[in-house]
């Protein structure tokens, strides 16, 4: 039963003691009590045992949801997805750029805010919140300036947070005390052992160097103005998202305490060989390098800037270096005549209004300038100044190939097509041009193959010609050459070529590509089945 309010109460009191008198005047006291007895007992029973009304009772306020960890997708972390690069080591008062993003790895559209005030703690930061709106797969960063003061290591949390989920990540930095605007240069080899000037280009000096016990290339520009400074950042950083084999490795790029860049450290370049080289190993050379210029292409990027001193060797695979490079060196304003004569440059780089803009195809161009400098041992064209070398660039047709060196004939249909003038009749990718080499080194190799008598030179080419036609994506041609290389297969490298040509035997059978992870696990069994034995190795 409802409790009464006290108002309520009085008046019912009220009513029934008058109710009452007037039954004890008309009736007579006992008559009145016998008959209203039980109903008098249970009217005393309830007003004795009245409260005050306590009100409405207060409805129980909902806990607050804890975020979630995880993400939108079941097992996946915010976390796993959060980018935060920053300088191993800062420097108090110089002012730092920090990338800051995020990788959806969902399979939906992601609206992410990046919180990093804790950082502000230790210095003076733009910005202390990021937020973005990423697509399925897609990747997206900013830098962010970070002026340091606090010096010590300190630990910090950088939370990522997208509707109702959250995720940290603890990160350490570190502070040191020396002061900005002395010795930039000094205070960078200063964190480097057996650091060595090993040379120098129109772009910067390059240091050997060794950091937390790995040998590293140490490349320093010569003047970047704050202009320049951010188009060095934007360059560097697409080229540390390019990973590939015969790609050289970014491993840090920064402006403080002096511009540099620090990457993978190969033991010369193609400017470094003696030439002119045997007609099948310019083609080994042309063809990886252009698996790497492959890869880059399907992202959108052109090197723009292939020349000896840019393809490094790390024993006998070459590596292409210096990504956007060029670009800043150009707008740098230091870039001296000689340093910018374009030998290697194409006919749209130095006359785009008669032959076009740049694409996929100036890459090819470059690289037909490097097959003919390492096939003859001279450049194409050749002038004592920038108007000479670009007027006979446009106007003028290269020597022969083989008229300098007829070794190189086997090469030379595939130099001067990519030496073409008109873009249109260059080949229209470097999968195209990875053809034609193919059939020069395929004949070589099957020719080696059929003559060896020794294992190891057997399974040496046996594995170049999987690896050829697995890099062209010719699935069926590749599985034929793994199961010759089967037979000179042991342990461990025998178990993983296995796996390989099942892999491979289900692609052929259902018809589908040869994805770019599978070319690099073939890589890997190649080396380490057929390796590279001293009488096959190439200069």
């Amino acid at each position: 039963m409802p409790r009464r309010s006290l108002e309520e109460d009085f008046v019912r009191r009220l009513i029934i003691s008058i109710f009452l008198i007037a039954l004890l005047q008309g009736f007579g006291l006992l008559i009145s009590l016998f008959i209203f007895l039980p109903w008098i007992e249970r009217f005393l029973r309830e007003t004795g045992s009245w409260k005050p009304y306590p009100g409405p009772e207060p409805v129980p306020r909902p806990m607050p949801r804890k975020p979630h960890s995880r993400g939108p997708n079941r097992g996946i972390s915010l976390t796993d997805g959060l980018i935060f690069e920053a300088p191993k080591k800062l420097i108090q008062g110089a002012e730092a750029l920090i990338k800051v993003g995020f990788r959806n790895r969902t399979g939906k559209s992601l609206r992410v805010s990046i919180d990093l005030s804790e950082l502000a703690l230790y210095g003076k930061l733009e910005r202390r919140t990021l937020d973005l709106y990423l697509l399925p797969g897609e990747e997206r960063s900013e830098y962010v300036r970070f002026v340091p003061s606090k010096v010590g290591k300190h630990a910090l949390t950088v939370r990522v947070r997208s509707g109702p989920f959250m995720g940290k990540k603890a990160i350490e930095i570190e502070i040191t005390g020396e002061k900005a605007g002395g010795n930039g240069l000094e205070a960078l080899l200063s964190r480097y052992e057996r650091v060595e000037l090993i040379g120098e280009g129109g772009f910067g000096k390059v240091y050997r160097a060794l950091r937390d016990g790995r040998w590293v290339a140490l490349k320093v520009p010569h003047v970047l103005n704050e202009r320049t400074g951010k188009l060095f950042l934007r360059e560097v950083s697409i080229w540390r998202e390019l990973r590939h084999g015969n790609i050289v490795k970014l491993h840090d790029a920064n402006l403080t305490p002096y511009p540099y860049i620090e990457m993978e450290l190969c033991d010369r370049s193609l400017e470094d060989l003696e030439k002119p080289l045997p007609a099948e190993r310019v083609a080994e050379i042309a063809f990886e390098v252009a698996e790497g210029l492959k890869y880059a292409h399907s992202k959108g990027i052109i090197h723009r800037d292939l020349k000896p001193s840019n393809v490094l060797l790390k024993g006998s695979k070459p590596k292409i270096s210096d990504w956007g490079l060029a670009k800043v060196l150009f707008e740098s304003g230091t870039t001296t005549v000689t340093a910018m004569t374009p030998y290697y440059a194409s006919p749209e780089q130095i006359s785009p209004s008669r032959f076009g803009g740049v694409d996929e195809r100036t890459d090819v161009w470059q690289l037909g300038v490097l097959m003919y400098e390492l096939a003859t041992g001279r450049r194409p064209f050749e002038g004592s100044d920038f108007v000479e070398v670009a007027g006979r660039i446009i106007m003028e047709e290269p020597q022969r190939p083989s008229e300098l060196n007829p070794e190189a004939k086997p090469l030379e249909g595939v130099i001067l097509r990519c030496l073409s003038k008109e873009k249109e009749r260059r080949y229209g990718s470097v999968e195209e041009l990875q053809r034609d080499l193919s059939g020069i080194l395929g004949g070589k190799y099957r020719e080696e193959l059929k003559k060896s008598v020794e294992p190891s030179r057997s399974a040496y080419y046996a594995g170049q010609l999987f690896l050829l036609h697995l890099r062209l994506g010719d699935a069926k041609e590749a599985l034929k050459y793994a199961r010759d290389l089967l037979r000179y297969a042991r342990g461990r490298e025998r178990e993983e070529l296995e796996r390989l040509i099942e892999q491979i035997e289900l692609r052929v059978e259902e018809g589908l590509p040869v994805p770019r992870e599978l070319v690099e696990k073939g890589e890997v069994v190649v080396h380490g089945v057929g390796g590279n034995p001293s009488n096959c190795s190439h200069s």
